[in-house]
Order: C-alpha cells, then sequence, then structure tokens
C-alpha cells in the first residue's frame, strides 16, 4: 500500500520590514514564493497592507502609493492550485509626509493705553514673532469704544469710523525675526476707552 500524499509545500520567502512615506509611491515590493512541485499556479494574496497598496494576485508584486501613516502588520500568502498555501508576516511602517516648512509669517501687537477723563494715549508694540524679515508693515485693528485718534508718533495713522489703519514710518518699517517696532497715538473719547483686542499685520491676524 503507498504511503499517503502530504500534499504540496509552499514557501513564502519574508520580505523584511518596509518602510514608506505617506503621498510617496513605492517602488514596487516583489514578493517571491515557491512550490514543491512544478505545475501548481500561485496565487497571491495580502492582508494588513498600509492604505493605498495592493498586491497583484499573478506575479505578488505589492505597489501604490501610501495614504495613512501609521505601522502595519503585512500578511502575504501564496496559494497553489491544489490549495497548498503559505505565509510570510512583517511591519510596515509608514511615515506622515515631508514635514511642511515652518511659517514665514506671525506677528504679535500689545496695546498699552494711559487713559484719563475724555482722553488717552496708547503704544502699540508690533513684534515679528515669524521667520522672516517683516519688510513694510500696515497694522489694522478696530476700536470697540468711541474713540477718536488725533495724532501719532512712528506711524502714519488714519481712521474710518472704527477702523484704524496704522502703516510704518520711513525708518521703522522692517521689522526682523523677533524684532519690534512701536508707534503711538493720542485721542478723545466719551462713552468708551476700551481697548482693541484684535489686530492684523499686512493681512496676517496677530496675536
Amino acid at each position: 500500500m503507498p504511503p499517503p500524499t502530504t500534499g504540496n509545500t509552499v514557501t513564502v520567502t519574508n520580505p523584511g520590514d518596509q518602510t514608506g512615506t505617506v503621498g510617496t509611491a513605492i517602488g514596487g515590493l516583489q514578493v517571491h514564493a515557491t512550490d514543491s512541485a512544478a505545475g501548481p499556479t500561485l496565487t497571491y494574496t495580502a492582508a494588513g497592507l498600509p492604505a493605498g497598496l495592493s498586491i497583484d494576485p499573478a506575479t505578488g508584486l505589492i505597489s501604490g502609493t501610501p495614504s495613512s501613516a501609521g505601522t502595519f502588520s503585512a500578511t502575504v500568502t501564496a496559494t497553489d492550485s491544489t490549495g497548498a498555501a503559505g505565509s510570510a508576516a512583517f511591519k510596515w511602517t509608514i511615515g506622515g509626509g515631508s514635514t511642511p516648512p515652518p511659517p514665514t509669517g506671525g506677528c504679535h501687537v500689545a496695546y498699552v493705553p494711559n487713559e484719563w477723563s475724555g482722553g488717552f494715549t496708547a503704544n502699540l508694540t508690533v513684534t515679528n514673532t515669524g521667520t522672516s524679515a517683516i519688510d513694510g508693515w500696515t497694522v489694522k485693528f478696530s476700536f470697540p469704544g468711541d474713540q477718536k485718534v488725533t495724532n501719532a508718533w512712528n506711524a502714519t495713522v488714519t481712521q474710518s469710523g472704527t477702523a484704524v489703519t496704522a502703516t510704518n514710518a520711513g525708518y521703522n518699517g522692517t521689522i526682523a525675526p523677533g524684532a519690534n517696532a512701536t508707534f503711538g497715538f493720542q485721542g478723545t473719547w466719551s462713552a468708551s476707552d476700551a481697548a482693541p483686542t484684535a489686530f492684523t499685520v499686512n493681512g496676517t491676524a496677530c496675536g
């Protein structure tokens, strides 16, 4: 009586742990498998691949562009036409993509008032919190009260209703990163001298 048939043996070569980056296509990872029999055809499947990647069932080539960052436990299985199968498990780490460049803009405006009955002065400090120089600045804000600007220093200050616009003087228009420029004005008020809290410099909202 002949010995029982044990069936074919399918062996998948482990490709080792892989890495990639979100948004960057991988060059293609070829998974190799062998069958103890020469005739059967192998079919490849994969589980746990990073989103955006897929495997060619006929060749075992994994390709695509990762769309999610993280560490993924992938398993590739090769199955022959007799039902014999083999698998290999490995990790695939996908990074979050290139780090965006730091912002080149950024500002902070400090408003320090000095008030008396019916009048006030205010000193403002514009600080460049960005990474490149500010070459010419225009500060805009609105008074929450009924203040009226009467004169200014270190800037040209105009007012339309509650909206105020201050433009640098000829000698203080450049503010290096981490540096500041100061200006101020005097004005009058009757019902309220509440300080403004929202400022923009060259259209960028500031702290």
